[in-house]
């Protein structure tokens, strides 16, 4: 079938489906999978098993992105990446010491998060072929983030932190299914050239991506420690998935409404909000230790992620072409959720051994670069729109 045979509705329905697939996963991967690795691996490589996740995704995204826009073909892609994450999951149970974690949960998480930018470039194309709302297909799988991470923090409170694997094993079954569903929406490729490294070369693009990456990044104690900090405060798993709810709630109202936000008062403006956001957030949980206070900053997710990035996507949109977009959103999540995520999640976790809220004051330091960083590309983008009139 060809992009001109899905109708819009069609095309949103698919890509919802898909986010309600993949979140549905990410709703156990991110509050709960550290509490059932930590029942694996001592708590001092619980760090280097996250960690190797992002850096093997410095193979994974530049592979599959150069692919995406190659073939012009992404749903292929996002199938494969799919079975290889059930295939990792599959043998883990089987693996006996942490440097087997390491390269088979380096190997599976890796292919999770790296359909991030594939699914994302296949919405934003259908964005601008057939008028699908990115915003509001994306919120689909924030509210199955939400559900997700209720039933099963509650299973595992319930039955035990084996729940979480078996919940992992369903829900990325489920993720297969949604992958074979997936329009088959292409981008003409563009055709003998290597396109991954292209992008750099457009206008502001690389301070652009360091200072979205960087942003992104300092999600990396929230990610790989906050539920284990959040235990040992003495919260139930149930409460502490309700702290992740909160986040995710806040995180679907931002992507209701960023759109006109955006449109009002453009994507590096809402950058530089989002980096004041990481600032006050990442200060105030490390600390805290009131459920009240603790709700308060996950609402700032609503800042610190979806708000940030709807502005990333905004910016891709509008100023990468389509046939090397794949590519720029995959130089962005290798910087990101590779390098700056792979050497941050190991740094949390060193810092977290010393006190568990020198991770989260780690963040909110490079929150502040990453604002100081998005008023000079402000500056710059602003400069060259007046020299370009």
């Amino acid at each position: 079938m060809s992009q001109t045979d899905y109708t819009k509705r069609s095309a949103h329905i698919r890509l919802s489906v898909y986010y309600i697939a993949f979140f549905s996963v990410g709703g156990i991967v991110l509050p709960l999978w550290p509490r059932w690795l930590e029942q694996q691996v001592s708590l001092e490589y619980v760090g280097l098993v996250l960690g190797a996740s992002y850096w093997a995704k410095l193979l994974f995204v530049p592979a599959t992105s150069w692919i995406a826009d190659v073939t012009g073909n992404r749903k292929t892609i996002l199938l494969g990446l799919a079975l290889l994450l059930m295939l990792g999951l599959a043998v883990l149970p089987a693996m006996d010491g942490w440097l087997f974690y390491v390269f088979v949960w380096g190997a599976a998480g890796a292919a999770f998060t790296s359909a991030i930018p594939l699914s994302d470039g296949l919405t934003l194309r259908a964005q601008q072929t057939l008028g699908v709302d990115f915003g509001r297909a994306r919120l689909w799988g924030s509210l199955s983030f939400i559900v997700f991470a209720l039933l099963v923090g509650t299973a595992a409170d319930l039955y035990g932190i084996d729940a979480i694997y078996v919940a992992m094993l369903i829900t990325v079954l489920f993720l297969i299914l949604a992958s074979i569903t997936l329009p088959n929406i292409k981008t003409i490729p563009d055709k003998g050239k290597v396109p991954f490294f292209r992008p750099l070369s457009l206008p502001n693009f690389p301070l652009f991506v360091v200072t979205v990456s960087l942003l992104v990044s300092t999600h990396a104690g929230l990610y790989g420690f906050s539920s284990i900090h959040w235990d040992s405060l003495g919260f139930s798993n149930a409460e502490i998935t309700l702290f992740w709810v909160t986040g995710v709630t806040a995180e679907i109202g931002m992507f209701a409404i960023s759109g006109r936000l955006i449109r009002r008062f453009g994507a590096i403006p809402m950058i530089i909000a989002a980096a004041l956001g990481g600032m006050v957030r990442w200060t105030v949980l490390g600390a805290a230790t009131s459920m009240a206070i603790l709700f308060c900053a996950q609402i700032l997710h609503a800042l610190t992620f979806a708000l940030l990035y709807m502005a990333f996507i905004a910016y891709i949109g509008k100023r990468v072409p389509p046939a090397i977009s794949a590519s720029a959103q995959g130089l962005y999540d290798s910087l990101a959720m590779g390098i700056f995520f792979g050497i941050f999640t190991i740094a949390s976790g060193w810092l977290y051994q010393i006190n568990g809220s020198y991770s989260f004051y780690f963040m909110a330091s490079l929150s502040t670069i990453g604002f100081i960083l998005a008023c000079i590309l402000l500056v710059r983008v602003r400069r060259q729109e007046r020299e370009t009139l």
